[in-house]
């Protein structure tokens, strides 16, 4: 992919969006009397924050979160190269931001609102707790997809959603010892996520709707919201019998595919600024979050996935890093087959995908066999745990 390719792609999935983004002028305002020495939109944002920040905060708070020699968020794409129509995945790196240590901050204090039943924090627990699922014979997994949710993340909303929440029996007082108002929680969500200043292709942006991702608070808002409308389905008596998501990734079961399909109507009807696609089981399995599960008649089985556009690009044996760094690839990914992987089969047809993959990274199969046979004894041995 060469440079004017990279950046028209880029554009199409953010800039060129006007009712996301707008195009920030960067010349000095005319104005009446003496002009600022300097001037610079960031310079305006930080202003504005450290004005917010001391209004609203104790000031020992403030000053740990005012911004200090901050710099312009830059936009940059990841190519979706698994996609069948190549496109690329806007991120903003936001480290060092204007509001990168207030949105940092808001997220740790608010995290706990973002989780619900539905929620799956981490893969292995999520493996283990599939596998005791118990399905009917004619029962089918069904992968719903949210398409770029950050992007879509009805922003206002998603704000006064999380409010509410926060301010429920002043949770959010009670809990850190403050002593904040509504409307003053708002503003300080307001000024972390909306209109976020960011250079891209030498030219100033803002983002004006929706979450950047690549934002300390952009997982958070688009699970709130997330969170908003699956009490919705709970409440109309719509939710599956089994549905579990991440982030924007949802697993359900359903008893047909007709099924399937009405519940994808349905998921599309919650709220215009989403839309959702369906992904049906080929051959009874199903990938999901690095999972691929089976139904064997009425059990679930699982195995590592892999994308077909996996490459197998890891850490090379000859490049300048420790060893122990090395060492502990290997031990990371054989614990990840053994976690993932529900019977002996599975687990030992991943070692043998392992061993290919390493090998073609110079690694020697005595290293790669010590690995496998360390994590047998380790973490195996007396252990009650057996697979069928």
């Amino acid at each position: 992919m060469d440079k004017p390719e990279y950046i028209r792609l880029l554009s199409a999935a953010s800039v060129d969006n006007t009712s996301k983004f707008t195009h920030v002028d960067d010349n000095r305002p005319k104005m009446r009397g003496r002009p600022p020495k300097h001037f610079h939109p960031l310079l305006q944002k930080e202003k504005e924050l450290h004005e917010t920040l001391h209004q609203i905060l104790p000031d020992e708070i403030a000053n740990s979160l005012s911004p200090k020699s901050s710099r312009l968020a830059h936009l940059y794409g990841l190519p979706k190269t698994h996609k069948a129509t190549l496109s690329m995945r806007p991120i903003l790196s936001a480290t060092g931001t204007y509001n990168y240590n207030l949105a940092k901050w808001l997220e740790q204090k608010l995290k706990p609102l973002s989780l619900n039943e539905y929620t799956i924090t981490d893969a292995f627990t999520f493996a283990d707790e599939i596998r005791t699922h118990t399905m009917n014979e004619d029962d089918i997994l069904v992968s719903y997809d949210v398409t770029a949710l950050f992007t879509n993340v009805p922003l206002d909303e998603t704000i006064k959603i999380l409010v509410n929440k926060a301010f429920t029996g002043d949770w959010f007082n009670k809990t850190y010892g403050l002593n904040l108002q509504q409307d003053q929680l708002a503003r300080l969500l307001e000024i972390a996520t909306t209109n976020q200043l960011f250079q891209f292709n030498g030219q100033l942006y803002q983002q004006t709707d929706g979450v950047a991702m690549g934002s300390p608070l952009g997982p958070l808002m688009a699970n709130v919201f997330m969170c908003h409308l699956e009490e919705k389905l709970t409440r109309g008596g719509l939710m599956p019998q089994l549905y579990k998501r991440y982030v924007d990734d949802t697993l359900a079961r359903m008893p047909s595919v007709d099924a399937a399909a009405e519940f994808l109507s349905t998921l599309n009807g919650l709220h215009p600024s989403l839309t959702f696609t369906m992904e049906l089981p080929v051959d009874n399995k199903i990938p999901f979050i690095g999972i691929e599960i089976v139904k064997n008649g009425t059990k679930l089985e699982t195995q590592v996935y892999r994308k077909p556009t996996n490459t197998g690009l890891l850490l090379h044996f000859q490049s300048h890093t420790d060893k122990r760094y090395k060492d502990s690839l290997l031990q990371t990914m054989i614990h990840r087959a053994y976690s993932l992987s529900s019977t002996t089969e599975a687990f030992n047809a991943e070692c043998a995908k392992l061993r290919s993959i390493f090998s073609r990274l110079d690694y020697p199969m005595s290293v790669i066999d010590s690995a496998i046979k360390s994590f047998f004894s380790k973490f195996l041995s007396g252990q009650s745990r057996k697979k069928q």
